[in-house]
């Protein structure tokens, strides 16, 4: 008895194991047009052994399939539970980006930094406006208000990112953005099949983070898909408005 229980217990494990490397294939297609254009599709296909690699199937210059590459299981499994977690709000999800930018870099004024007409305070004012600004409640208005709306953040830029799931033993789904805003926030998540203007205007917007985090996990580093997920030029832009504001000493979030 103790022997047939032993062998159930050291069994289970392996159970485990081999239900969460069911076959699963990710298809992630990036389109960019602006002052220029990007076009990746990139697949990702997990067999049922649990390996899993990466190809590049096309890229912008109509280059070709290359040479698989196999990823590590934490980066799908990252992925997949991602994409099986509820969204975030759109208030966590502020307070989670605020907290990953440098507000100490943030306050770094640029001491050269003019406009037209002069500053109509000293830099030393400025910078002594800039922290009783840059609070870490005031960075956080600053990335709600980067969220606020639907306006675009610039005229030349296109994006359109489409993540295709399809799993063993589940129904296949497509999250879609053509968010311009950080992490490319926020996600659209749509039945495979159903992709058109009308579901897309009557899906709600979801707030997932972590699957922006994932994807960058899942693509190779210097791609232009996986820099669109970058959270620098947030800090970078944020910092800017920042800097011209302190120049006045007066104005602000």
């Amino acid at each position: 008895m103790k022997a047939w229980f032993l062998v159930v217990v050291a069994l289970c494990p392996a159970a485990m194991a081999a239900a969460a490397d069911e076959p699963m294939r990710i298809d992630v297609a990036y389109d960019w047009s602006g002052w220029g254009g990007v076009s990746e599709h990139w697949l990702i296909e997990r067999n049922a052994r649990g390996i899993t690699t990466r190809v590049r199937v096309t890229d912008s210059a109509g280059s070709q399939e290359l040479p698989k590459q196999i990823l590590p299981a934490a980066a799908v499994e990252a992925f997949e539970a991602a994409i099986d977690a509820a969204p975030l709000s759109k208030e966590a999800t502020i307070s989670l980006i605020a907290g990953r930018l440098d507000r100490a870099e943030m306050l770094e004024l640029d001491p050269k930094l003019t406009s037209m007409p002069p500053a109509s305070c000293t830099f030393a004012d400025q910078q002594a406006w800039a922290r009783r600004t840059l609070t870490v409640q005031g960075l956080q208005q600053r990335v709600q208000q980067h969220f606020r709306g639907d306006a675009v953040a610039w005229t030349d830029d296109y994006p359109v990112m489409s993540v295709t799931v399809k799993r063993q033993g589940k129904p296949d789904v497509v999250f879609l953005s053509r968010s311009q805003k950080a992490l490319m926030l926020p996600w659209k998540q749509l039945s495979s099949g159903q992709v058109n203007q009308r579901s897309l205007s009557l899906a709600p917007d979801q707030w997932r983070p972590a699957l922006s985090d994932a994807l960058t996990r899942l693509l190779p580093e210097g791609e232009a898909t996986r820099a669109r997920f970058k959270s620098t030029w947030l800090q970078h832009r944020l910092k800017q408005e920042l800097e011209l504001e302190a120049l006045k000493c007066t104005t602000g979030p």
